[in-house]
């Protein structure tokens, strides 16, 4: 476009100079600079306006995404139409079952591929990443303050993951020391190094750092394990739990509040937010609160008055056969409010914890 509008000003500029030739040179000076003037902000300004160019804008705009955490005995229970369902509806499927021992060693290999290839999952249409743990605490530490069960963990995973061809694997370690915390972002960066060169991408759950109740939440600390992984699960959930006294399992504000902290040490698209699809049911007559599965909340919340908390979980007043209890679970409308969070932010998406546990 843009000769299209030098050629006509070449024109109009022909036609300009007869009329200027019955001027005298003062005022054809003068009109010639003004003209020239004219056309050079009027060809930048086509240059640079999307409106006046050919070039059409490419949107910036990244796909948000979505993550679901998946229990790897849970399969045999999903309808095939349930599995269907998820693979269109999820980016990403994390599954449990994988766990380090102490020596390096990853067991239930086997198992963990005989319940993949029995879910009828189609690993074309939905990406696989498997979930790592530990077998305990104990053994945990024992990877981490060792050399040589640290080298041989890295090849193990590493050994896995190409022999199933896995884009990504996913790391829960939890229940260590805080003092563990250096030594974790180190194992690390080390797998993240062996697996980026196989193009095998590597994330961790990450607790909240804020206003989290766990002792050892420090292990998470994101100032030492930022650039140590390509992507982190905040974990925006049991804000409430077994261990504290009754009330909802996460919330906008304090799942935003940890988002903003996070984010002072990865980049937003490294962040997948964590949701639940749980809460807890808290009785004088349990000696623990009860997970309850947001499915089955949503079907007790028809029968028992309930009411919406200042954070944003529905409660459920429940008593039957002369027993009193409190459910406090994340409901549809928690989880698409947080959802709208991790787009404001811009996030890499959400993640699901867990499937099967949701509410429709």
């Amino acid at each position: 476009m843009n000769h299209i509008i030098l050629s006509l000003f070449q024109i109009n500029l022909f036609s300009f100079n007869k009329y200027l030739s019955n001027l005298n040179l003062s005022y054809k000076l003068t009109i010639k600079i003004i003209v020239l003037y004219t056309i050079f902000i009027y060809v930048s300004i086509s240059v640079q306006n999307p409106i006046f160019s050919e070039e059409i804008p490419t949107s910036t705009a990244k796909s948000f995404k979505k993550w679901g955490y998946v229990y790897s005995n849970s399969f045999e229970k999903f309808p095939n139409q349930y599995i269907n369902r998820l693979q269109k509806d999820f980016d990403i499927l994390c599954i449990t079952g994988l766990l380090l021992r102490g020596t390096g060693q990853l067991r239930f290999e086997n198992e963990f591929m005989n319940k993949l290839i029995k879910s009828g999952l189609n690993t074309e249409k939905v990406i696989i990443y498997p979930m790592v743990g530990i077998s305990s605490v104990k053994e945990g530490i024992t990877i981490l303050s060792s050399e040589g069960a640290r080298v041989k963990s890295i090849e193990n995973i590493l050994k896995f993951l190409k022999a199933y061809n896995f884009q990504g694997v996913h790391l829960d370690f939890e229940g260590l020391p805080e003092d563990y915390a250096r030594p974790y972002a180190s194992f690390l960066k080390e797998l993240k190094e062996k697996l980026n060169s196989n193009n095998i991408h590597l994330s961790i759950s990450l607790f909240p750092p804020l206003e989290f109740n766990d002792p050892n939440k420090g292990f998470h600390n994101p100032s030492i394990l930022t650039s140590s992984v390509d992507s982190v699960v905040l974990m925006a959930y049991d804000y409430h739990n077994t261990k504290t006294e009754q009330g909802c399992v996460t919330g906008e504000t304090w799942a935003e509040n940890n988002i903003i902290e996070v984010k002072k040490y990865f980049k937003a698209e490294e962040i997948w937010l964590g949701i639940p699809s749980y809460g807890y049911e808290w009785s004088g007559a349990l000696k623990s609160p009860r997970v309850v599965s947001s499915r089955e909340a949503q079907l007790l919340k028809n029968q028992f008055p309930h009411s919406k908390e200042p954070l944003g979980c529905t409660k459920i007043s429940k008593k039957e056969n002369g027993k009193e209890s409190f459910i406090f679970y994340a409901d549809i409308d928690l989880r698409n409010g947080l959802t709208k969070l991790a787009e404001k932010y811009n996030l890499l998406g959400t993640a699901l914890w867990r499937i099967g546990l949701e509410d429709e």
